[in-house]
């Protein structure tokens, strides 16, 4: 099981908190992107993701067991 959880804006927009995945339905971080509810693909590869609390690249392949964390970019001025 692959563990999803969203926070900041992307939580508002996808209107889900936390998602769980089989390793089968999803393979590696660029699907998972092109899976999340409400949100484009372009719109997830601007996200700071975490898997298991570290940087991956797209290619990642998940685990059983991962965890991983999609947040907005921080913003201000």
């Amino acid at each position: 099981m692959i563990n999803v959880q969203l926070y900041g804006v992307v939580r508002l927009k996808t209107g889900v908190a936390k998602l769980e995945l089989d390793e089968n339905q999803v393979k590696t971080l660029h699907d998972l992107k092109g899976m999340l509810p409400g949100i484009s693909r372009k719109e997830a590869n601007d996200l700071l993701v975490l898997v298991n609390g570290s940087r991956v690249k797209n290619r990642y392949c998940f685990c059983d067991g991962d965890l991983v964390v999609f947040l907005s970019p921080a913003g201000g001025g």
